[in-house]
């Protein structure tokens, strides 16, 4: 199966910023959260960019929350920025884009 989506990670100012591409799904869900897992290994606060992600299922949003818990845990802030279309209509409705958006953004 071929995959879906891709990640790119940059450090800077120690901010960790996860650009996030393509469709995220059951698939990505494993892999997803070991990215965001070494982001938050390297850096105190991590934007999760999602301006390129064009869709998102219930199992990469719990990848989300528990990302958000264990980065929590470890004092690193984790945040979800620049939803669109489908993926922000989602975070929205279920709850998440408050809880998990950067505590200064318009989300």
């Amino acid at each position: 199966m071929e995959q879906t989506w891709r990640s790119e990670t940059t450090v800077s100012d120690g901010t960790a910023v996860v650009a996030l591409f393509g469709e995220l799904d059951i698939a990505a869900a494993s892999p997803l959260g070991e990215v965001l897992q070494a982001a938050t290994a390297r850096a105190p606060r991590v934007q999760v960019d999602l301006a390129r992600v064009s869709f998102i299922d219930s199992t990469v949003l719990n990848t989300f929350v528990n990302a958000h818990g264990r980065a929590t845990d470890r004092g690193v802030s984790l945040a979800l920025v620049n939803p669109t279309g489908h993926v922000r209509r989602v975070l929205s409705m279920t709850g998440i884009l408050p809880w998990l958006a950067e505590p200064d953004s318009d989300s």
